[in-house]
């Protein structure tokens, strides 16, 4: 039994569970036929049947792993956010079996079993894995991991809250899609803690809405220690200080995102086994 029938039948055991005789939807519409038989008999029934509560893209996600299409780690405990970062920095994903018990301990409301923890990891692994954002989202999580190694940064996330590390880690572990969008909301969530640190500094609450003329000189020290510690060529830095999540300076976003996809060039999934460009459809 290989990985993907392994999870495959996780994921059977537990909808079959749950949902009783209403776990088949019907006919599978997935649109392409698997270029080979799926390897074991759960994989076989996700290619046959609509399976309840399984997006498609997770039905053809586990079928392309079967075909070795995927760079996915199987893990049985819920990893740090640091070892997901690392990983996704190599051009890999994980997966992870655990159960309910773990769940419900790792605190996430969003996923409080073992089965939609594991279709909250196979979703990201398709956002992780589809062709138009891949090398941009390895390039970004490597720029990010260069920065949390270097001593600029460390000594500017000494001056922040909790709620920073909380932000970071979730930026690097649990979101996925375009580069532009990451690195968007990574600084959107340092400029917030500038503004929370500086709220505590004057022995007030933070205030909410847009930041103030003072917030904004504030953070922009912080935005570029991180920049600099991302390893951003001086060239692409006032691209890179431009960009937000209102998508207001295309042109900026496409030289930024052409440095990140350059950055994630060469990862380990840039194999003809492990290539997302050759694992869609």
């Amino acid at each position: 039994m290989n990985d993907a029938e392994m999870t495959a039948a996780f994921l059977l055991e537990r909808v079959r569970a749950a949902r009783g005789a209403l776990w088949d939807e019907g006919a599978a519409r997935l649109g392409v036929a698997p270029a080979m038989p799926p390897s074991g008999p759960a994989l076989r029934v996700v290619a046959a049947r609509r399976i309840r509560g399984v997006p498609d893209d997770v039905a053809r996600g586990l079928l392309a792993w079967d075909r070795g299409q995927r760079p996915v780690d199987l893990l049985f405990a819920v990893p740090a956010a640091r070892d997901v970062l690392q990983r996704q920095a190599r051009g890999r994903r994980c997966v992870c079996l655990i159960a309910d018990q773990a769940a419900r301990a790792h605190g996430d409301p969003r996923h409080p079993d073992g089965l939609t923890f594991l279709l909250h990891d196979l979703c990201h692994l398709e956002k992780f894995v589809a062709a138009e954002h891949h090398r941009g989202q390895v390039g970004f999580f490597r720029c990010l991991q260069r920065a949390l190694a270097a001593p600029a940064l460390g000594a500017l996330e000494a001056a922040f809250d909790d709620l920073w590390r909380a932000d970071r880690d979730y930026v690097m572990a649990d979101m996925n899609g375009s580069a532009i969008f990451l690195f968007a909301a990574l600084k959107m969530k340092l400029n917030m803690a500038v503004r929370r640190r500086l709220a505590r500094e004057g022995g007030a609450a933070a205030p909410t809405g847009p930041l103030t003329v003072g917030e904004r000189a504030a953070a922009m020290p912080a935005v570029d220690t991180l920049l600099f510690a991302m390893g951003l060529p001086a060239a692409l830095r006032e691209s890179a200080r431009a960009v937000s999540a209102r998508r207001d300076h295309p042109t900026e976003a496409r030289r930024l995102l052409a440095f990140f996809e350059a950055e994630g060039s060469d990862s380990d999934s840039d194999s003809d086994d492990g290539d997302p460009d050759a694992a869609r459809g």
